[in-house]
């Protein structure tokens, strides 16, 4: 990574030297080129956690090549302000303004950078002249009705937010500002109605894709123009060489699919009809497949079923629907429970997130089987189907929403209808008037490059449908033909349409050219994907009279292109459902990927500045910088994504790093199908060596991931025990009956005579110190599922003494989240369970002590197992069974169970602030055999998620929310930090002969933002102690008394913060 000093330096250099460029870059039409990819790269940059810093040189560079442009300079001051100068960013910001007075974006920016620093006063006359400049603008006119709020100019404030909620009625916080204004006038009505809306607001908005942000606009982020442009250049003369590759297909009934049938990473073409299937490697080469005799085909789909990487089938004939698994190249029937009976159509969607692929059986009746691990169950009832005759259906993304994927599903006798994924196994069903009653084929694109998914539907006419931002789809052009096939067949980076009355040239903007020619071969059926691997889309079609022709696109064009495959690793490997983006210069494309590769076309581009891909759970990675004109497999990084808040304990050297905490406190995490983990809500945790500082002992929590933790109460407490002993508590995650907090001071300790796994290896070496090194050696994937295995444990005669014990273990688990809990609960005997504890006596029989030992709630911890009274007579060994991903470094057997003569010392925070921080560097181990290390000291402000939407506690002190339990929260999301300061000098000194260990109390909850978990998308409901669960439905419900309303009014007033951008994203241009 570069440091700071390095980067300035450097963006000096930089400047420097470019200026001396800048005067020829003009004449240069390279420039212009050059000076997008510095854009689009900084911007990559910019969105990525490890190189915020890179972004400010590559927009210093962009800066030097055009010196006189404000757009330059003020991307430059933002990245500034990202990487943490915000002075030097502030100065850029105002230095545009003096440049241009009349650009909004300056005045927009300085304005919210000013509140942020308390310059309230500046603040205010930049917003000012904003309005002046944008008078419709929202956001600038919520903003400076806090303001004035907190002036005290209170009429001018309740105008601003009337302002703010008239120009925007889908923006909750202006009326939650006007609810509170209103009971501070003694409007008691007028506060009951601004609440009401509030909250219906904010329920309706509980699962928008984009977080409410009320300190973001257009006008907030990076400057940028990309609205869809019209194509450049006229397009190629098409060169489309026919060659039949197959016969005897049924035309009425024919269909294509494009699959990696051998899993060598290429496409291959399987053709399918009443009559037979035909599958064929790279398009051309008959493969046979191990289809045989079967006949009367009508759809198929292509989609991992068993999770090995390799694309299986499911095929639909007149009997219902049949699957094959795919064993290297040849398919074999594979055994399942699927209705008989009439369908039209059949697609695999993942609806409930578990990372297996689910089986949708579109017709007059409709149906929804599971796959849970194999074997698939009816799961009809949980899919909210439309009346109708279902014909045709595309799975696409309505919104960028980066967790859910929608269906546009087409009817025989009605309009379609739009299947909105609302997580969890849940969907809601949503008229689709545009797509018109026997719609078929139905294909999902982004034909304009706008970053929104449109639809192409044929039939008797091929219609486009643009997606308008999410909102509704809007008619589009509507075309001669019947049947389609979306292709970019000279790299021009535009999808045209090929049909059977030709080939409609795209013109951006959603323009297309009437074909000048028809072609080769008049279609019922084709499809597009680049077979020979030669950088050009081909077509593959099937003729009126059955013919299966490959249409070798041998067009001679300049233009360039990039193909992008995927290898999922913590996803599935297959990364069906995956979203691609490319940006190169000023061109934008996306793509869903379906586990064959993906081809853009480039037009003149050299290079992709940016691939970025959204995994199927919702995490991004960028890619930059990758070279056109070949092909590229990216495989998944390997990251976390949520786990609970990270604890950080000053050491006098710096602030080391501890662990985890509140792991004992999933809330609403997944168990499995319809269960969700208990919640222990409170955690104690050993802090290690703890120095103080300027007289304080000083604490920080974090939130790195893709979470948020809601903390009621935190205490420090003081242990002094007897020297010579370890001090272990008894926490543990484990289910009801939680463990009460108690103390261990072990002195004796009695370890492993002998250690095997149940593969007979010797790991008594790892367990014999505290060192770092974990036994392992059990098969596991990057989920977090390992196969059942078990440690034999023995130890030496009389170890456990009067039959009185405690085994300490020190260790880690690496956690699955929720959709692989849910995933696994649906297989037969697999579902992941906690340690099972076993003793074996004299005669060699083993008896169970625990079925569910306790495991660290955190990584690394140390727990202890009180086994007085459980052991049977003689026992000769332990052993522990599982199938978590369970590691151990260190294992011992103590007969000290009485507690220790400890006097325990308890302090309250002596302060409390909660800031933005941004986000530890963290390390992990590729192969997850390791528990990850958080740096606090090299801090990179981004993270590959935004913050889950909601309302967070506002910044600044917050100490009296954590002095008492009251079910009054510190509310941190993703990039947030709470500073705890303790008085050292509170504390009395040890008594001689005692050792003083350093133990950290906190209460509270940790939800992940996994798919699966409850209430994943939104802050609330908010969690309460008395609850009967989470979640809890009515008349359960977070207290509304005074206190309680006193407190969500005053401290959770801070909307989610918007921290990743869309790749593409329209910018209002300069005024």
């Amino acid at each position: 990574m570069i440091r700071r000093r390095t980067v300035r330096a450097a963006a000096g250099t930089v400047l420097a030297a470019a200026v001396l460029l800048a005067a020829t870059a003009a004449a240069d039409p390279a420039a212009e080129d050059e000076l997008w990819h510095l854009r689009n790269l900084g911007k990559a940059f910019y969105e990525n956690p490890t190189t915020q810093y890179e972004a400010v040189e590559q927009l210093a560079k962009a800066l030097a090549l055009a010196p006189e442009s404000v757009r330059e300079r003020i991307n430059y001051g933002l990245a500034l302000l990202r990487a943490g100068r915000e002075a030097e960013g502030i100065a850029e910001l105002e230095k545009a303004q003096r440049q241009d007075p009349t650009i909004p974006h300056t005045f927009f920016n300085l304005g919210i950078a000013y509140k942020r620093a308390a310059r309230y006063d500046d603040a205010r006359v930049q917003l000012e002249r904003m309005i002046e400049l944008v008078p419709d603008e929202a956001i600038s006119h919520y903003n400076l009705g806090v303001l004035y709020n907190q002036s005290g100019e209170r009429q001018l404030a309740v105008r601003h937010f009337q302002r703010a909620a008239a120009l925007a009625p889908d923006l909750a916080g202006p009326h939650y500002q006007l609810a509170v204004a209103y009971r501070r006038a003694g409007r008691p009505e007028d506060a009951k109605r601004e609440m009401a809306i509030f909250r219906r607001l904010k329920q309706r908005n509980a699962t928008a894709a984009v977080p409410e942000d009320l300190e973001w606009s257009y006008y907030a982020e990076l400057y940028e123009s990309l609205e869809p442009r019209p194509a450049t250049g006229q397009p190629a003369a098409l060169e489309l060489r026919p060659r039949v590759v197959g016969r005897g297909l049924e035309a009425a009934s024919a269909g294509l699919l494009a699959v990696d049938a051998d899993g060598d990473g290429g496409t291959d073409l399987l053709a399918y009809s009443r009559a037979g299937v035909l599958l064929l490697r790279r398009g051309v080469e008959p493969a046979g497949g191990g289809f045989g005799e079967l006949r009367g085909v009508v759809a198929a789909a292509a989609g991992d079923a068993d999770g090995d990487g390799l694309a299986d089938l499911a095929l639909l004939t007149a009997a219902g629907p049949r699957l094959f698994r795919n064993q290297g190249g040849r398919f074999a029937p594979l055994a399942a429970a699927l209705p008989a009976g009439s369908f039209r159509t059949l697609l695999w969607l993942d609806y409930d997130h578990d990372y297996d692929p689910d089986l949708l059986l579109l017709g007059a009746r409709s149906a929804l089987y599971k796959n849970a691990g194999g074997a698939f169950t009816d799961a009809t009832a949980d899919f909210p189907f439309a009346d109708g005759t279902a014909v045709a259906a595309t799975v696409f993304d309505l919104v960028a929403d980066a967790d859910g994927r929608d269906l546009a599903v087409a009817y025989d006798d009605r309009p379609g209808v739009l299947y909105r994924d609302r997580l969890g196994g849940r969907y809601d069903a949503v008229p689709l008037p545009q797509l018109a009653a026997g719609s078929s084929p139905v294909a999902a694109i982004d034909l304009d490059g706008d970053g929104w998914t449109d639809l192409v539907a044929g039939g008797r006419s091929l219609r486009v449908l643009r997606n308008d931002r999410g909102r509704r789809f809007a008619a589009g052009p509507v075309l001669d033909g019947r049947t389609f096939a979306v292709a970019d067949l000279d790299n021009r980076g535009l999808s045209d349409l090929a049909s059977d009355a030709g080939v409609y040239r795209n013109l951006g903007l959603g323009r297309f050219a009437a074909p000048s020619s028809p072609l080769p071969v008049t279609a019922v059926a084709a499809l597009s994907a680049d077979f020979d691997g030669d950088g050009r889309a081909d077509l593959a079609a099937v003729s009126t009279t059955g013919e299966l022709i490959l249409l070798a696109n041998a067009t001679a064009s300049a233009n360039r292109w990039l193909e992008v495959a995927l290898k999922g690793v913590k996803n599935p490997p297959l990364a069906i459902g995956a979203e691609v983006e490319i940006k190169a210069g000023r061109h934008y494309q996306k793509k869903l990927y379906q586990g064959v590769p993906l081809h853009f076309g480039l037009g003149s581009y050299e290079r992709v500045d940016t691939v970025r891909i959204t995994w199927p759970n919702g995490l991004i990675q960028n890619q930059p910088q990758e070279a056109a004109g070949r092909r590229v497999t990216i495989e998944e990084a390997a990251r976390l994504s949520g786990s609970c808040p990270m604890v950080f304990a000053w050491d006098g050297a710096g602030f080391a790093f501890i662990g985890d905490v509140l792991g004992v406190a999933p809330l609403g995490a997944s168990a499995g199908d319809a269960q969700v983990f208990p919640a222990d809500h409170d955690e104690v945790i050993a802090l290690g060596k703890l120095a103080p500082r300027r007289g304080y002992y000083e604490i920080r929590l974090t939130e790195e991931l893709r979470e948020i933790a809601y903390l009621d109460a935190i205490r420090l407490l003081a242990v002094d025990h007897p020297a010579g002993g370890e001090l272990v508590t008894g926490e543990q995650f484990r289910g009801p009956p939680f463990p009460d907090f108690r103390l261990y001071g072990v002195a004796q300790r009695h370890r492993p005579t002998s250690a095997r796994d149940h593969r007979g290896r010797d790991l008594r070496r790892q367990l014999m110190a505290r060192d770092g090194v974990y036994a392992g050696g059990f098969a596991r994937d990057h989920a977090g599922v390992a196969e059942r295995h078990s440690l034999e444990l023995a130890f030496p005669p009389g170890a456990a003494g009067d039959g009185n014990a405690v085994l300490v273990l020190h260790g880690w688990v690496d956690w699955a989240d929720g959709s692989t809990f849910r995933a696994a609960s649906q297989g037969v005997g697999s579902a992941l369970s906690l340690p099972r504890l076993e003793a074996r006596d004299e005669a060699g029989r083993w008896h169970t002590v625990l079925a569910e030992m306790g495991i660290p709630a955190g990584k690394p911890r140390t727990i202890a197992i009180d086994l007085s009274g459980k052991l049977p007579p003689g026992w000769q060994a332990l052993r522990l069974t599982t199938n978590l991903c369970l590691y151990w470094d260190e294992i011992y057997l103590s007969p000290d169970v009485a507690p220790p003569a400890a006097k325990v010392h308890e302090l309250a925070a002596a302060g409390a602030e909660l800031r933005y921080r941004g986000f530890s560097r963290v390390v992990v181990h590729p192969q997850r055999l390791e528990p990850e290390r958080f740096l606090y000291d090299e801090l990179v402000p981004l993270a590959m998620w935004n913050p889950t939407p909601g309302l967070y506690t506002r910044y600044g002190e917050v100490g009296e929310l954590l002095e008492t339990i009251d079910d009054r929260f510190v509310i941190m999301g993703a990039g947030d930090e709470l500073r705890l300061r303790f008085a050292a000098g509170a504390l009395p000194p040890p008594a001689p002969g005692m050792r003083r260990d350093f133990l950290l109390f906190v209460d509270g909850w940790a939800k992940d933002g996994d798919a699966n978990t409850a209430h994943a998308r939104t802050v609330e409901p908010l969690p309460y102690h008395a609850m009967p669960s989470y979640p809890y439905a009515p008349p359960a419900a977070y207290p509304s008394d005074e206190p309680h309303r006193r407190y969500r009014e005053r401290y959770n007033t801070r909307p989610a913060l918007r921290i990743i951008r869309p790749l593409v994203e329209a910018s209002p241009e300069p005024r």
